[in-house]
């Protein structure tokens, strides 16, 4: 009997302490909720399989749109290729992909420093080469000639409207910051991603993490308590 309530005691421990774990990893990730466009929106810019709206709070949101995809204008539905800047979509943007924020959006002329089909190419611009992202569909207007990706060469001149997203893992203040100014466009839409840290960002307030965190500590605390119990006395 003492050895079988040893080995539950045991068995306790270690699922307590292993549970306990499990639910601290799990708070460390990022709690946020996927932006939204909201109940209705403005379309900023529409370039290749890419769409800029400014959503209902404000924000600017990039969306990758899946094919066949249709949006509500008013009392109609409407292709991505249909979209125009400055129509307002009516119900709530559902692409098939969660939006990314915008943070800063810019107008250049630049040469291609380098092509990589299917979605990325380098421009040498003033600041220095530029690495961005192809939205699929996207095509390129070089000397008066369209041009996909594939077509482009070193030197050769582009015009493009790039949108910076933010990070993954960015923290609320640059999350919720003010939308950027919004230029008109000019020749193709291109991304440009801000790589994440690697590290957690701060939960937004409202989220269970804090909770499941002390919930955590208090089953660690009890694990070793338990394992620490069932030693026999003298050892």
């Amino acid at each position: 009997m003492q050895i079988s309530m040893s080995l539950s005691r045991s068995r306790l421990g270690w699922w307590s302490g292993a549970v306990a774990l499990a639910m601290m990893a799990a708070g460390s990730g990022r709690a946020y909720a996927a932006a939204s466009s909201g109940p209705s929106s403005i379309v900023v810019y529409v370039g290749g399989n890419d769409l800029v709206v400014k959503a209902a709070d404000g924000k600017l949101l990039n969306y990758s749109v899946a094919s066949g995809t249709k949006f509500t204008v008013g009392d109609k539905q409407e292709t991505l290729a249909e979209l125009k800047p400055g129509e307002k979509l009516t119900k709530e943007v559902a692409t098939g992909f969660d939006p990314q924020v915008v943070s800063g959006v810019k107008v250049v002329k630049g040469k291609v420093f380098a092509a990589t089909p299917p979605d990325a190419v380098s421009l040498l611009l003033a600041d220095g080469i530029n690495e961005l992202t192809v939205p699929s569909g996207t095509t390129f207007m070089v000397d008066g000639k369209p041009m996909t990706i594939k077509d482009l060469k070193p030197d050769m001149m582009v015009e493009a409207t790039v949108v910076t997203t933010v990070a993954d893992d960015a923290p609320p203040a640059v999350v919720n910051a003010p939308a950027p100014p919004a230029p008109a466009m000019a020749g193709v839409l291109l991304v440009a991603k801000t790589m994440g840290s690697g590290e957690s960002s701060v939960p937004l307030a409202g989220t269970n993490l804090p909770l499941y965190g002390l919930i955590g500590l208090c089953l660690l605390v009890m694990g070793v308590g338990l394992m620490v119990w069932r030693r026999p006395v003298g050892v």
